[in-house]
């Protein structure tokens, strides 16, 4: 059971515990240095911040386990700023704030730590005077007229309008009433400009509800039925539209759908950005936007910096770019250099509601398909959408990356929410970042940063970490442990935690914290911060993150199926739209094979060596699995056919793809498409259907990661890496109910269990098994464990534990000290003499109480009870959110996750002894009744010590 876990622990790290001195891994994880640690996200409240302040923060992070910070300076939720406090945030960007940003990275690099630095205020990168009308975020709009011909009447366009979004013009800016700043209103409007006009014979679309309330960040609904439309009846009107909006053109008979094409400058605004000016987003498809951006808020930075900083990396987050179709001023004259063939007549397919979005991205149905049989819409979008981005990558990413290389700095980005191929954006990046906010933490999503790292030779794979959508002030110390290890079984090996708020408003607790509830929403993120009375956990949290990194950044990743991605974005449904992916990746994990996804660049740039896919990065695939996608680019169908006959096995889901996914030479293309597929069809590829995913590899001779001893196991996720002579698994049971996770690992070795939150490792019961070691061990919901089996070792005897006499603590008779804030952040204190056990909510003094409860007693120990070969552990219940023990005086580390139980022996005596317990809880209950809008949704969580409180008395043995 694991109640008596840390008894375990200790007894069995005694019979495997060697000199590390002469082995690197075990050194790494007894002793993880500073490079492995976590990081946290730094909000600054823009350059509102001052140097010795900065200095205690990093000499706190620190002291509490953490590797640097990444600094983002920004300026949402900062109520009650004095008019000082105001201009010394929106000093962003002027020289006193990179000399702050200068001392930030000298007293990290005293520290041993290392900075990272958001490439502008808040997100996505822009803002400033830099980013003028002429270098903003540029985006297609697009009306849709229908029309009987024959009726002799004149016709009036409605011009499509720019969509209005949160704003960065705001009339009410007194950037506006500057000189610099006079002209910028017409300056943003003479960007709006007529693209084309024309009329098609056919059908418009059926269009569902648009949802109602919330920011309305797109200006499209969702399809029910896409219109059709005779792309041989096309007529160019652009030259035929007056100024008035009049259409000099008589429709003939029939029935027409008129089009209309209009650039729009977009008035998104940089969100949450410090600074003086409009703040536009900047155009991420011009290098000339991005240089202008980049001497405004790196070029000085650069110049500032001290010898010897803490400075590691800039940092760009996800681009949520608002566009109603992303464009740039010269896509056309793009479009035609790469994609071989005038746009223009093709404009009515691209469209396609759900593909563009940045929040809430999903699978959607086109607003017009082609009434031929060739699929041509989808061959123009598939264009389109591949234009945009090659011209995002050359635009943005490869200026950016280029920028960071000249100056000796290492890149760090977010390819997800961008209309980009995410797999090249990752792999450009010297660290790929993932997160965890998408999905609620979806597996299946951060899969492809580690994919991304595993094609193009990056090792780190970072993650954005511990957010979660409402729950701002209620995250406790284990729901971050169990999130920490979905990152790890999803291929994540550092974190940039989500976050640590500067002081600033300390007197008002709990302080300024940026992601509080607002008006438009309940918040999100974490609060990880000296005020959020959790914080003792967090440097165990820390040291368990690091041990963990430590490990799973040695050696190389081993994961035996690559699964061809060959969509541009991500979105809910990328797949089969939506059901096919979840459930094939499941299947898999289930079944012990891990996989990646790859993308056709990484396909056409790796080769066959051996029978396996070598990626330019240089990790080997054993087979290549091709969902039932209907097209390929003929050079991706040829290089597929190239490698079946070198020997990699591969696997058409479904069906094999028949066609070009283009649209230029499609009827020649798509033959070279067939040839190819039939090529490799003749050298071995298979056509298996879904569900027989499993056996097909098997038939292959694809060895999966592990073999379950019980067929399939579901809800545990995995990892797997190869460190030398040593497997190393880790598995993560990210279920609701107990999973037996015994398996068998393709060597004759010895294993062990590594506790990394305690940094003890205990040898595992193993059984020579056949191809392999079984080794047998279960786990509990929302338990991990990391497994290593080593050659060199020879099988080890798991330990077992039995109840030799326990000692139940009464209920009631405890003194209890409070100390912490009530309703509305009051402080509060109070003490009770004879206490009860129970959750704080069901009194009424407390149920709004955040803080820590001290309980104290005494309890009498019988001399007959204690002996070297049993030990004590004193077990909690009923723990909200963390414990922290001390007997006679003996302080013991923080508890808060299971077993909730600690090893007391030693600070033992016979006859009376004296028990502390200090419980401390989350800040929402002390927070509810702050009068400021949102927070009146918050409700009370569960808190204190809901008990029993047990000393069981154990004895350990062979098992």
């Amino acid at each position: 059971m694991l109640i008596f876990a840390s008894a375990l622990a200790l007894i069995s790290s005694v019979a495997v515990a060697k000199s590390s001195s002469a082995d690197p891994l075990v050194e790494a994880f007894s002793h993880p240095d500073k490079a492995a640690r976590p990081q946290v996200r730094w909000w600054w409240p823009g350059d509102a911040v001052d140097i010795t302040e900065i200095e205690r923060e990093i000499a706190l992070l620190d002291d509490a386990g953490f590797g640097g910070a990444e600094i983002q300076a920004f300026n949402p939720g900062i109520p009650g700023l004095s008019a000082d406090e105001r201009a010394a945030v929106d000093r962003y960007g002027q020289p006193s704030f990179f000399e702050h940003v200068a001392a930030a990275a000298k007293a990290a690099g005293q520290h041993g730590l290392t900075l990272d630095y958001t490439f502008g205020s808040a997100w996505p990168s822009g803002g400033g005077t830099a980013i003028t009308p002429e270098r903003a975020l540029l985006e297609l709009t697009m009306s849709v007229q229908a029309v009987d011909g024959g009726t002799g009447k004149p016709i009036m366009i409605t011009l499509p309008p720019r969509t209005k979004r949160m704003g960065a013009l705001n009339l009410m800016d007194s950037f506006f009433r500057t000189p610099e700043g006079s002209d910028w209103r017409q300056r943003f409007d003479a960007r709006s400009k007529t693209v084309a006009v024309m009329a098609m014979r056919g059908t418009a679309p059926i269009l569902k509800p648009k949802p109602t309330g919330g920011l309305q960040m797109s200006a499209w609904s969702d399809v029910e039925a896409p219109g059709r439309l005779d792309s041989g009846t096309y007529i160019d009107l652009t030259s035929k539209l007056a100024a008035d909006g009049t259409l000099d053109w008589t429709p003939p008979p029939g029935h027409w759908i008129i089009l209309t094409f209009r650039q729009h400058a977009s008035n998104m605004p940089v969100t949450g950005a410090a600074g003086r000016g409009p703040q536009l987003v900047l155009n991420h498809y011009d290098p000339k936007a991005f240089a202008a951006h980049a001497a405004r808020v790196g070029d000085p930075l650069m110049h500032t910096l001290p010898a010897g900083s803490g400075l590691r990396a800039t940092f760009v987050d996800s681009l949520e770019l608002f566009q109603d179709l992303p464009w740039s001023e010269d896509f056309l004259t793009q479009f035609e250099k790469r994609r071989g063939y005038d746009l223009r007549p093709w404009l009515p397919y691209i469209l396609q509601p759900g593909w563009m979005q940045a929040w809430a991205g999903h699978y959607g149905s086109p607003y017009f398909e082609s009434g031929d049989d060739s699929d041509v819409s989808g061959r123009v979008r598939a264009d389109y959408q591949q234009t945009v981005s090659d011209l995002l990558v050359d635009g943005f990413l490869k200026p950016w990356t280029a920028w960071n290389q000249v100056h000796h700095l290492s890149s760090k980005f977010q390819a997800h929410g961008a209309p980009i191929d995410v797999l090249l954006g990752y792999g450009m990046a010297d660290l790929p970042e993932t997160e965890d906010l998408h999905d609620g933490g979806s597996w299946h999503f951060m899969r492809l940063a580690r994919a991304a790292g595993n094609i193009y030779g990056r090792n780190v794979i970072s993650a954005e970490s511990m957010a979660w959508k409402d729950r701002p002030f209620s995250v406790t110390p284990q729901d971050m442990r169990r999130r920490a290890d979905l990152l790890f079984a999803s291929g994540v090996n550092a974190q940039t935690m989500h976050g640590f708020p500067y002081s600033l408003h300390a007197d008002k607790w709990p302080g300024w914290f940026p992601f509080a509830p607002s008006p438009f929403g309940g918040g999100f993120s974490t609060m990880i911060a000296p005020a959020n009375p959790v914080w003792p956990a967090i440097p165990v949290l820390a040291q368990y993150m690091s041990r963990m990194n430590a490990v799973m950044r040695a050696g190389s990743s081993v994961v035996p199926v690559a699964i061809y991605l060959g969509e541009i974005g991500y979105y809910e449904g990328i797949d089969g739209q939506g059901e096919a992916e979840a459930k094939r990746e499941a299947r898999l994990m289930a079944s012990g094979y891990d996989f990646d996804r790859i993308n056709a660049d990484g396909l056409v740039r790796s080769r066959v060596v051996g029978g396996a896919l070598v990626t330019p990065g240089g990790h080997r695939y054993e087979v290549l699995v091709l969902p039932a996608v209907t097209s390929l680019r003929a050079e991706t169908a040829e290089a597929v056919a190239r490698f079946a006959a070198a020997g990699l096995p591969v696997v058409y889901m479904g069906s094999a793809p028949k066609r070009e996914t283009g649209f230029l030479d499609y009827r020649q293309r798509d033959a070279r498409v067939r040839n190819a597929t039939k090529s490799s069809l003749t050298h071995g590829a298979k056509i298996v259907a879904e569900e027989a995913l499993v056996a097909a590899l098997a038939s292959a001779r694809v060895s999966p990661n592990l073999r379950y001893l019980n067929g399939t196991v579901e809800d545990v996720v995995f990892t797997q890496r190869q460190v030398g002579n040593r497997l190393v698994y880790f598995l993560y049971n990210a279920g609701a109910v107990t999973r037996d996770a015994s398996f068998v690992a393709p060597i004759t070795a010895g294993a062990e269990r590594w506790d990394a939150m305690h940094g003890q490792r205990s040898a595992l019961g193993t059984r020579q098994a056949k191809a392999g070691t079984a080794v047998s061990f279960s786990l509990e919901a929302g338990e991990s464990a990391l497994v290593v089996l080593d050659r060199r070792n020879p099988r080890g005897s798991a330990k077992t534990s039995r109840e030799l006499a326990a000692i139940q603590l009464p209920m009631d008779g405890w003194q209890i000290s409070f100390q912490g804030h009530v309703s509305g952040g009051t402080p509060y204190v109070r003490d009770l003499p004879d206490g009860r056990l129970g959750d704080w909510r069901d009194q009424a003094d407390f149920r709004f109480f955040s803080g820590e409860g001290t309980y104290t007693r005494s309890f009498d120990v019988p001399a007959e009870w204690q002996s070297k070969r049993q030990r004590a552990i004193l077990t909690l219940q009923g723990v909200h959110d963390i414990a922290l023990v001390a007997v006679n005086g003996r302080k013991f580390r923080p508890l808060f996750d299971q077993p909730w139980s600690v090893d007391i022996t030693d600070a033992l005596r016979a006859g009376r002894n004296a028990l502390g317990i200090t419980i401390a809880n989350v800040p929402q209950n002390g927070v509810i009744g702050t009068k400021r809008p949102g927070y009146d949704a918050l409700t009370p969580v569960p808190a204190g010590l809901g008990g029993p409180v047990t000393i069981h008395f154990v004895g350990v043995g062979p098992a």
